[in-house]
């Protein structure tokens, strides 16, 4: 009997390990980043201690707040296989990112809720399907530690001070802006028990936010003193109008660029009718926190401290954070009905997200066995083939999957790649001289060229292609510091490529160039 009155945390169980399963139906999951990550876990891990790699990178390890999985997964490599250890990282994140809004939950209501379940489907966001391991990790996590602030409120002690501290010293190495959401969370928490208990009293006011002082402020020191840089091209950019679709669709996605419309749809009709005919309530001391939430969700802006993709961070978070502070207020039998409709939702993205990641995954290991023709420290560079790829008007072939793909090359063949996450402030793996002068050194130079650019790439012309001094200066006269070059390309007709690229491999949708140093290369 007491099992069956804990039936929502159990489906929860259930809906945790629907999502998780497609990590585990691949061998490698179509996340963009994933194969950049991979060669990272790799170096750090040994690899770029072997030769040729360390020709090329170099480990330098410094308290840069986005280290989650750099620390984590190369320990898990002693016991485990590379790509092994990356989904059993990934895995207990998507289980932070669906029990850590239950364990809130329990924490404001005493128990789990079907609501929790509604929330567990924000795990599939926009951070997991691009394959922002550290920051989709930190995120999760900073959950859990807000669910304990929750439970422990009211215990102003010191060991409980020295705990928090220290779960936000881990945060702050996952990644910087989980500390962020934390702080909000906490803010909002406590600012609503102080309108809710009316002590406004000075002393009162500095014995609540003492603690919470304390336990942010190593992190907040640790920022002040070894700031991270953001790379050379750090800028913080705002771009509402052609972004809020994007927040919208970061939301829930089912694969990389798909978003799940009818689910967040259903949600929204669910929460609002919710509210209206008085099913669903708010905790009180969450109201403040989901409107401040929302407003963040909105403002928040796309380029910060060099990185791309904040404004991608906070609408999953919201949606995820508004369930976890709801009670559904209906009979058990309507209880179980929409419990129903959940799992069934779950196993609906969940079949979507690894049918789709098979496709990806088919493509990334035909890519790979090419790899067994490429010599070792081949220097690779990939191109875009847009006119290919864009066959069709009613076609649109996302490329984004494959901007770091080379990286595999990494892994599998020592090689060098331009476009390894390797910026300096952001990431340990560094590029060695002079093959920095050849790699990409921000964020908004992490996208491959276009075939179309090759040439005025190869003449170092920048007047005619703008593109070239602002994304590629790096890759200015490439054929004299590259060996090979990847073509990515879609069912449409291959454009025509430079004379001095020659072919050694055609794919099913890339084709291997050798790349042949020209006479402009002699006046280098």
């Amino acid at each position: 009997m007491t099992a069956w009155r804990n039936w929502p945390a159990m489906a929860l169980g259930l809906a945790t390990i629907l999502l998780i399963v497609p990590l585990w139906c691949v061998h490698s999951p179509g996340m963009p980043d994933y194969p950049a990550h991979i060669a990272g876990f790799y170096m750090i891990a040994g690899g770029a201690r072997t030769t040729p790699l360390s020709t090329y990178y170099d480990i330098h390890w410094t308290l840069v707040p986005n280290l989650a999985s750099e620390l984590a997964v190369p320990v898990l490599m002693k016991f485990l296989p590379l790509e092994v250890a990356a989904k059993l990282f990934l895995s207990v994140a998507v289980g932070l990112w669906t029990l850590g809004p239950a364990a809130i939950q329990r924490a404001l209501f005493g128990r789990v809720g079907v609501a929790s379940l509604a929330a567990a489907f924000f795990a599939y966001n926009a951070n997991y399907t691009w394959g922002f391991f550290n920051y989709y990790f930190a995120a999760g996590l900073s959950f859990v530690v807000f669910a304990a602030w929750i439970a422990s409120a009211g215990r102003c002690n010191t060991l409980r001070v020295l705990g928090f501290t220290l779960a936000i010293c881990v945060l702050y190495l996952c990644h910087l802006v989980a500390v962020f959401i934390l702080g909000v969370l906490i803010f909002c928490y406590e600012l609503s028990q102080v309108i809710e208990e009316r002590d406004f009293a000075i002393k009162a006011l500095f014995f609540r936010a003492l603690p919470v002082g304390l336990i942010f402020l190593p992190a907040a020191s640790a920022f002040l003193f070894f700031k991270p840089t953001g790379g050379e091209g750090g800028k913080l950019a705002f771009d509402f109008t052609d972004t809020i679709g994007d927040r919208l669709a970061s939301t829930i996605q089912y694969a990389y660029s798909e978003p799940a419309y009818l689910l967040i749809g259903a949600l929204a009709v669910l929460v609002l009718a919710g509210l209206m005919y008085d099913k669903l309530r708010i905790h009180p001391s969450m109201k403040i926190l989901v409107l401040v939430l929302a407003v963040l969700t909105v403002v928040s802006p796309e380029w910060a401290l060099g990185g791309w993709g904040v404004h991608l961070r906070l609408p999953a978070v919201l949606g995820a954070m508004l369930f976890a502070t709801m009670e559904l207020r209906v009979g058990p039998r309507s209880k179980a009905l929409v419990a129903a409709a959940l799992l069934l939702s779950a196993v609906w993205i969940s079949t979507a997200l690894a049918q789709s990641w098979r496709g990806y995954d088919r493509q990334y290991s035909e890519f790979r066995a090419a790899l067994h023709q490429v010599p070792e420290g081949t220097r690779l560079v990939t191109v875009l083939d847009s006119d290919s790829l864009d066959y069709s008007p009613d076609v649109t072939v996302p490329d984004q999957p494959y901007w770091h793909m080379a990286e595999f090359a990494i892994v599998d063949r020592d090689a060098f790649t331009p476009l390894m996450f390797a910026t300096k402030g952001q990431h340990i793996v560094q590029v060695k001289p002079p093959y920095d002068n050849f790699a990409a050194k921000t964020a908004q130079q992490g996208s491959p060229p276009d075939v179309s650019d090759l040439s005025d790439l190869s003449t170092g012309n920048v007047v005619d292609d703008p593109d070239i001094a602002e994304t590629f200066p790096y890759l200015k006269f490439f054929q004299c510091h590259f060996n090979m070059a990847v073509v990515i390309r879609g069912k449409g007709a291959p454009s025509d490529v430079p004379d001095f690229l020659t072919l050694r491999h055609q794919g099913s949708f890339f084709a291997l160039y050798d790349i042949h140093p020209t006479k402009a290369c002699a006046r280098k």
